[in-house]
């Protein structure tokens, strides 16, 4: 199994302290303020699972912060910067974790790196493992592959990858026993993909520029159908569709000033999100505030008010643009 994971702390030391933590069970350090759950009275906090966008890049209290001071409750952020669904399903000691929380927000992660007939999952943050030649490479690597090698297996495998998203989340569904909620948590809707006109232009453009759209915005690889069966399967479903703040400058918490993007320039592929010296990627503060918003009125009565509901476009909803 790859352990590859992003070091958040390091790269973005000069804007936000994540205040890193681990648990036993999992060598993956998560973001602060650390709570022991084993210690923790059983029903004492909430959980939150999901990739960058609920780790909070860039910003300093995310919305998993957010909502518990609105609750009254702790929160256990144990998002992965890359995870998906499968990412949980690894370690008991987080599932252990997370059962002892009143409920558990599961943010829609990514399905890029979800098993196919050509790849399998390695570690379910970012890598697969190439079942022709051995070899375990990046997503954007190993897609890249089909549309190069292989370009009219892409609808099947990307079917077969999104197949295997959804038998992760109803594994990682039927771990949890306490109540969990779907956060739809995205710039945008779910999208679909026009794989006619995108296969035209392969070997016109960059296969690397097609990889990504093909993946669409995060979460890559996960449309409307994908997330409204989801959602089905947990006690409610929260959407946040929300640009409300995006493309800020990104501060430097030293000198109060933006950052030099020349700082950050030629450091490697995980630096290019502050080479820019803008955050055009991550939620804003302002999206947070938005998912923390939507996120209340599912569980405002400290979960004592959940109830089902049949999808993201059904649920309790924040859309905000700039």
């Amino acid at each position: 199994m790859h352990q590859w994971f992003p070091d958040y702390p390091t790269r973005d030391a000069d804007i936000v302290d994540y205040r890193p933590f681990t648990l036993d069970g999992c060598p993956v350090p998560f973001r602060g303020p650390a709570i022991d759950p084993q210690a923790a009275p059983e029903g004492s906090f909430f959980t939150c699972l999901g990739a960058a966008q609920t780790y909070g890049c860039f910003v300093d209290r995310p919305y998993p912060d957010l909502l518990s001071d609105r609750l009254g409750l702790s929160a256990l952020n144990l998002a992965v910067g890359g995870a998906g669904p499968g990412f949980y399903l690894q370690y008991p000691a987080l599932i252990a974790a997370m059962n002892r929380g009143r409920f558990v927000v599961v943010q829609a992660m990514a399905a890029r790196h979800e098993a196919n007939s050509r790849f399998a999952a390695d570690g379910y943050v970012e890598y697969l493992r190439d079942r022709v030649s051995g070899d375990s490479i990046d997503t954007v690597s190993a897609w890249s592959r089909v549309l190069e090698e292989t370009p009219d297996d892409a609808p099947r495998l990307v079917a077969e990858s999104r197949a295997s998203w959804l038998e992760s989340m109803r594994r990682l569904r039927a771990a949890i026993t306490v109540p969990v909620v779907f956060l739809w948590f995205s710039q945008q809707k779910p999208a679909a993909l026009a794989w006619p006109e995108l296969r035209a232009e392969v070997g016109r453009r960059p296969t690397v520029e097609l990889v990504h759209r093909m993946f669409g915005a995060f979460p890559q690889l996960v449309d409307a159908a994908m997330a409204k069966e989801a959602a089905a399967m947990c006690t409610a479903a929260v959407n946040c569709v929300s640009e409300r703040g995006a493309g800020a400058p990104l501060i430097n918490r030293w000198t109060g000033k933006p950052i030099d993007p020349a700082n950050y320039e030629n450091r490697g592929v995980e630096y290019v999100a502050l080479a820019t010296g803008r955050n055009d990627y991550y939620p804003s503060p302002e999206m947070h505030e938005d998912a923390a918003t939507a996120l209340l009125g599912a569980v405002g009565g400290g979960c004592d008010r959940l109830g089902h509901r049949e999808g993201p476009e059904m649920a309790a909803t924040a859309r905000s643009r700039n």
